[in-house]
């Protein structure tokens, strides 16, 4: 009696090289994805090597959730994987998986290309973002404290002010305590202003990441001209400053 499409023909029928369609039981080749009478696309058992390395080393973004088809589980390991918390579940799923045959996961999970594309995703992002890192942190650090050195040579001017209104009025260069009686302010949150009369400047003192650093302002006697150079000691780096306070400039 010949086999209808549905009706499968016994194990010992089949071939090293053929299986069974999951759908309407038609004699196909083991690899094949797509039945050739039915159209299904056959179902892929997961793999229990592929399934632990992706528990053991992504599974925190719960990459081996999508592996299985579990796209609500992995899409929630991807929102929360910054609590950790999807790290050691995902470390107690690959313990579970560790002691599970070959076999059993091949029956009962399915494998998915969508865990795939994430893998592939996260090996050419990964590195992006870590170069991309590697070169923003440090410029964000640079722009931030070239905005604070920018906000205190404008102190530091406005303090050059006084100095020069104090000049021309007592013929003399000011003593700190001289500028802070005119109302100058001499000090603030992490900087502070001091006048040096002895050398004619005024030096402005930053701190920045558990440093001091100085910026000066001098009188050039002479011309009458105030020069803006980095401050003795610790003398801020010139990369911060602008281009008038440089040596080279």
């Amino acid at each position: 009696m010949a086999l209808s499409p549905y009706t499968p023909p016994e194990t010992s029928q089949l071939s090293s090289e053929e299986k069974l369609c999951s759908t309407c039981n038609a004699v196909i080749h083991k690899k094949a994805e797509i039945c050739p009478k039915c159209g299904v696309r056959q179902r892929r058992p997961a793999n229990k090597s592929v399934l632990l390395l992706l528990t053991f080393f992504l599974g925190g973004f719960g990459i081996h959730r999508f592996y299985l088809g579990n796209y609500f589980l992995g899409i929630l390991y991807l929102l929360f994987f910054w609590t950790l918390i999807p790290y050691f579940i995902a470390f107690v799923e690959c313990i579970v998986f560790l002691f599970k045959s070959s076999d059993t996961i091949e029956e009962n999970y399915t494998a998915h290309d969508s865990a795939m594309v994430l893998v592939v995703v996260f090996v050419l992002i990964i590195p992006f973002i870590g170069i991309l890192a590697a070169v923003a942190i440090p410029a964000y650090h640079d722009y931030l404290k070239k905005s604070q050195v920018v906000a205190e040579i404008t102190w530091l001017e406005q303090a050059k002010k006084e100095a020069t209104s104090y000049i021309n009025q007592e013929k003399e260069f000011p003593t700190t305590a001289d500028l802070e009686s005119r109302g100058a302010l001499m000090s603030k949150e992490n900087a502070m202003i001091e006048s040096h009369p002895e050398e004619l400047y005024l030096q402005a003192t930053i701190t920045s990441d558990n440093e001091e650093k100085t910026i000066r302002l001098t009188l050039d006697i002479q011309t009458g001209k105030w020069i803006c150079s980095p401050g003795d000691p610790n003398g801020m780096e010139e990369k911060y400053l602008p281009k008038k306070c440089r040596s080279g400039r």
